[in-house]
């Protein structure tokens, strides 16, 4: 009797042990910094040295589609990328360097199924959960994600929750590319 106890004993905690490891391992996974954690800190630090607290450019890759992006200084950076019914109107306001009416007109009035807008608390990148009490959120054709890592609330799976946050993270970071590269060519 005693060596059988001594194996259930055993097993459990072995398990135990086993979950705790994994569930480290799967954390420290996401822990890392995102892929948009550098642009946004090189965007940021471009938008500072040239004083501008909204940029936006053409995507070149993509017909139709733009990007822009309003900046408040190390605290929030809002970005958004859509494609756009009338380019020639955008172009046109690039052109003058009107960014803030660049970054209106598609927050309200791009394509909503081609529209990604960012709340980036922090103008760090996106983080799959919040670190200082204020969660990211990435909104794609109108569906908002809260990146607060509470997934059961926003009624999606954990995986959902995860391959929402990796695709915004990965979009968000070549949207932050577009507007550098418009930044450093001004």
């Amino acid at each position: 009797m005693r060596g059988s106890r001594q194996a259930i004993v055993r097993v459990p905690l072995l398990a135990a042990i086993v979950a705790v490891t994994v569930g480290w391992g799967s954390g420290t996974a996401w822990a890392q910094s995102s892929e948009s954690a550098s642009p946004a800190a090189t965007l940021g630090e471009a938008m500072d040295e040239a004083g501008l607290s909204a940029i936006a450019a053409k995507d070149s890759a993509s017909e139709g589609r733009y990007v822009a992006a309003l900046y408040f200084s190390g605290r929030q950076m809002l970005v958004v990328g859509a494609e756009y019914a009338a380019p020639e109107l955008l172009d046109v306001k690039i052109a003058a360097g009107n960014y803030r009416d660049v970054y209106i007109d598609l927050s309200s009035a791009s394509v909503l199924e081609t529209r990604l807008f960012v709340d980036d608390y922090g103008a760090n990148g996106l983080r799959r959960e919040p670190t200082g009490g204020v969660a990211d959120s990435a909104t794609r054709g109108g569906r908002m994600l809260s990146l607060n890592g509470d997934w059961e609330a926003q009624q999606i799976s954990e995986a959902d929750y995860n391959d929402a946050y990796a695709a915004a993270d990965e979009d968000l970071a070549a949207i932050l590319a577009l507007l550098i590269a418009h930044v450093n060519e001004s």
